[in-house]
C-alpha cells in the first residue's frame, strides 16, 4: 500500500475539497486559494489541497511562488503520487527539471494505492506519472486507469484522465465516451466539456443557443469557466487555423489578462507573429515563453504546430526538431515531427520518427495506422520521370500509370515554366486505391471524404479513380494539386489558401475546357448583386458552408489578376509573399489601391457573370408557377422559352415520354443559350 505521512490524519470532510475543486473549475482561482490554504498538515486531503493551491499559483503565472510552496509542501507528503505529479509541474515550469524527475521517481518507488469508491485520485495520478515516466499509454490504463473508473465509477479523475490520454493517442472514440461519462456525473463541469469539443463531438442542436453565441461545446466550457486557460488557449488555436489573428490575439489576451506567464500562449503569439511576418514580435514572445524554463518542449512544439498547420513546413520542421531535442522521449513530438517530415519530402526520416512512436506508443492510433499503412504501399511500383515520382498500386498501375505520370509531368512543366519556379526536388505523387489508406496519409486518421486531393508542397496524395469512382476527374484533381506545388514553392508556402486554390482552379480550366470551376446560376446571382467577400477576406469562404462559392469566386480574382495585371506581375507578387512582404502591401504594390482594386475586381466580376446565359431567365420557378407548369408544360414553356428550370423540366418529360426528337431539339436550344453551362442538372 502507498505510504501515508507519519503524523496521524485527521477526519476532513471530503466535500471541502470538492467545493476547492469547484472553485477552481468556475475560474474562482482565488476563493480556491483560500480554501487550499486553510488545509491543515494533519489533515487527510491536505496533499490534495496542496496539489489545488499548486495548480491555481500555475494558473495564474505565480511560476516563482508555485516553487517555493512546492518545497514545502512536498517535505509534508513526498510519496503521494497526487501531489507529486502537480510539484513536479512547478519545477518543471521553473526550468528545474532534475528535481521534478527526482520528486516523481519517490512517488513512483512507492507502491499504488488499492482504488476504493471514492478513493481512486491518487491511483490516477501514479498511472499519470507512470505514463510521464515512459510507460505506454495501453499499460497505463490498464494497470491504473481503468480499474479506478470500475472501483470509483463517480470519480472524476479516471474519466478525466482516459479521455485526455485518449485524444493524446489520436483515439478520438474513447475519448468522447469518457468525456461523456464525465459529464453524466458532472454536469457543467469545463474540462469535460472542453474535451468534447478536442474529440471533435459536435454540440446537440436542443443545447446550442445562438442567441447566446453557445454553438460548440467550447462556448460551454468557456461558460461555465470564462478563465480556463486550456479552453482559451484552444479557442485561439482554432482562430489562428481560420487566419483569424486578430481575434486570435485577441483571446490570447484573455490569457495573459488570468496568467501573464503563460508559455504555451507566448508560444501561440510567436507563431502568429511569423505567420504575420514579424521576425521581431516573434522573438520578443520566444523570450517571455522561455522565461522560467528555457527548454520547454511545449513552446517548440507549439509554434512548430501552428507553422505546419499552415503549411510553412520548413519553418514547422526547425521548432519540431528542437522539441524533440528538448524532450527526446516524447513519442507524440516525434509523431508530429515525422508526419510532417512526411508531408514535406523527407520520407526516410519521416518514416524513422514515425516508428519511433509506434514503438515507444503502440496505442497512439495515428502512428500505427501510418506504419500499417507504410508496410502496405512500400512495395507498390514507382514511376519517375523529369522530376516527377508516382506511386501507385500494382493493379492501378497497368492501367493508368503511364497516363498519369505523363499528367503530372506536363502539369509540373507548363505550371514552371508560367510561374517561373525552378524545384529544389523532386515532387512525389501517390495516388492510393482506398480512401481509408489516402485520409491516412495524408492527414493520419481515416475521414476526409471530402477531398479529392491533398498536396503539401513536394508531396501530393489523391486516391485513385477505384477509390472515387465517379467523383471527379482525377486528371483535373492531378492538374490542380500540382499547381499548388507551383504556388506554394513560388512562395516558399507564405500564399494564402484562397488564392492558391483560385490559381489551382483557374489552371484547371486553362488546361481543359471542362475542368474546374465555372459559373452558375448561383454564383452569377452573387456576383450580380454583390453578395461576396472583399478580396483580403476571402479566407473566410473556406471556413464554412461558403467553400464551394469561395473557389470559384477564387479562381475569378486568380483570372482577373492575370488579364488585368499580367502573369508577370503575379510573378513578381509571388515573389514579394516569398520575401515575406505582408500580402496586403505586395498586392496592392503590385496591382491597385486594396479599395480600387476591390471596386475593379466587382465590376470583372458583375461583367463575367452576365455573360453567362444572358439571354435565359435562371430564376427557380416559385410554388405558383410550378403548379402553373403542371397544369400544361408544354403551354408553359412556349409561353415562357427563356426560363431555365422550366425547360429542363420539359426536356425530362420528353425524354421519359421518349419524344427524343423534340427533345434534342429543346437542349440545343439550352446549349446555343450558354454552351458553358455549368449547372448541376444541364444539357
Amino acid at each position: 500500500m502507498m505510504i501515508l505521512p507519519t503524523h496521524a490524519a485527521v477526519a476532513q470532510n471530503p466535500a471541502e475539497i470538492e467545493v476547492a475543486r469547484g472553485y477552481f473549475l468556475k475560474g474562482d482561482y482565488e476563493r480556491c486559494l483560500e480554501a487550499c490554504l486553510r488545509a491543515k498538515p494533519n489533515e487527510k486531503n491536505f496533499a490534495a489541497f496542496g496539489a489545488m493551491e499548486i495548480r491555481v499559483l500555475l494558473q495564474t503565472g505565480k511560476i516563482t511562488e508555485a516553487l517555493k510552496r512546492s518545497s514545502i509542501l512536498w517535505r509534508s507528503s513526498p510519496d503521494n503520487p497526487e501531489l507529486a505529479l502537480v510539484l513536479a509541474q512547478a519545477h518543471k515550469a521553473n526550468g528545474q527539471s532534475v528535481r521534478a524527475d527526482a520528486m516523481m521517481a519517490r512517488a513512483l518507488a512507492a507502491d499504488p494505492a488499492t482504488p476504493i469508491a471514492g478513493e481512486s485520485n491518487n491511483v490516477v495520478a501514479y498511472g499519470e506519472l507512470q505514463n510521464a515516466n515512459g510507460m505506454d499509454a495501453k499499460s497505463v490504463l490498464t494497470l491504473y486507469f481503468e480499474p479506478a473508473k470500475k472501483a470509483d465509477p463517480a470519480g472524476r479523475a479516471a474519466y478525466l484522465a482516459i479521455g485526455r490520454l485518449a485524444l493524446e493517442c489520436h483515439d478520438r472514440q474513447l475519448a468522447a465516451e469518457n468525456f461523456s461519462e464525465g459529464l453524466k456525473h458532472f454536469p457543467g463541469d469545463s474540462e469535460f466539456l472542453l474535451g468534447l469539443n478536442q474529440a471533435g463531438l459536435a454540440l446537440p442542436k436542443d443545447l446550442q443557443k445562438p442567441d447566446e453565441n453557445i454553438l460548440t461545446y467550447l462556448d460551454l466550457a468557456l461558460r461555465a469557466n470564462p478563465k480556463s486557460t486550456d479552453a482559451l488557449l484552444y479557442k485561439a488555436d482554432q482562430l489562428a487555423g481560420k487566419k483569424n489573428y486578430k481575434e486570435a490575439k485577441s483571446v490570447l489576451d484573455q490569457i495573459f489578462a488570468i496568467n501573464s506567464e503563460h508559455p504555451e500562449a507566448w508560444a501561440k503569439v510567436a507563431a502568429i507573429a511569423l505567420l504575420e511576418e514579424d521576425a521581431s514580435r516573434a522573438s520578443a514572445a520566444l523570450t517571455n515563453a522561455r522565461k522560467f524554463w528555457r527548454n520547454n518542449p511545449a513552446v517548440s512544439e507549439t509554434v512548430g504546430l501552428t507553422l505546419a498547420a499552415h503549411y510553412r513546413f520548413e519553418e514547422a520542421l526547425k521548432f519540431l526538431r528542437q522539441a524533440s531535442l528538448e524532450d527526446p522521449q516524447s513519442a507524440a513530438i516525434r509523431l508530429e515531427l515525422g508526419s510532417n517530415q512526411l508531408r514535406f519530402g523527407q520520407i526516410e526520416e519521416g518514416w524513422k520518427n514515425v516508428e519511433f512512436a509506434h514503438e515507444a506508443d503502440p496505442y497512439n492510433v495515428a502512428a500505427f495506422n501510418l506504419i500499417t499503412l507504410r508496410d502496405k504501399i512500400q512495395d507498390y511500383p514507382v514511376l519517375d520521370k523529369d522530376g516527377v515520382r508516382l506511386r501507385m498500386s500494382p493493379e492501378d498501375m497497368a492501367v493508368f500509370g503511364k497516363r498519369a505520370l505523363e499528367t503530372a509531368v506536363l502539369a509540373k512543366k507548363t505550371l514552371t515554366e508560367k510561374y517561373k519556379v525552378s524545384l529544389s526536388q523532386s515532387v512525389m505523387v501517390e495516388m492510393l486505391p482506398r480512401q481509408e489508406d489516402f485520409a491516412i496519409r495524408t492527414f493520419g486518421l481515416p475521414g476526409g471524404e471530402s477531398f479529392l486531393g491533398v498536396c503539401f508542397g513536394p508531396l501530393i496524395t489523391m486516391t485513385s479513380p477505384r477509390g472515387r469512382l465517379g467523383r471527379a476527374n482525377w486528371e483535373a484533381v492531378l492538374w490542380h494539386e500540382m499547381a499548388h506545388t507551383i504556388t506554394l514553392d513560388a512562395t516558399r508556402h507564405r500564399i494564402p489558401r484562397w488564392l492558391s486554390e483560385g490559381i489551382s482552379v483557374h489552371e484547371e480550366r486553362q488546361a481543359q475546357t471542362g475542368w474546374g470551376q465555372g459559373m452558375t446560376a448561383e454564383y452569377r446571382e452573387r456576383f450580380l448583386s454583390g453578395k461576396m467577400p472583399a478580396i483580403l477576406n476571402l479566407d473566410e469562404s473556406f471556413a464554412g458552408p461558403d467553400i464551394l462559392f469561395g473557389y470559384y469566386h477564387a479562381s475569378l480574382v486568380a483570372e482577373f489578376l492575370i488579364e488585368r495585371f499580367g502573369i508577370t506581375s503575379l510573378n513578381a507578387f509571388l515573389g514579394d509573399l516569398s520575401a515575406g512582404k505582408p500580402f496586403d502591401q505586395a498586392l496592392a504594390a503590385r496591382t491597385l489601391p486594396l479599395a480600387e482594386l476591390d471596386a475593379e475586381f466587382a465590376a470583372y466580376a458583375k461583367k463575367t457573370a452576365a455573360a453567362y446565359g444572358p439571354d435565359l431567365d435562371w430564376s427557380p420557378l416559385s410554388d405558383e408557377e410550378y403548379l402553373s407548369y403542371r397544369k400544361d408544360p408544354a403551354a408553359w414553356v412556349s409561353a415562357h422559352p427563356k426560363r431555365y428550370a422550366s425547360a429542363m423540366m420539359w426536356i425530362s418529360k420528353l425524354s421519359e415520354e421518349k419524344n427524343w426528337k423534340q427533345a434534342k431539339s429543346e437542349l440545343e436550344k439550352i446549349i446555343i443559350a450558354e454552351p458553358n453551362n455549368r449547372e448541376p442538372y444541364n444539357p
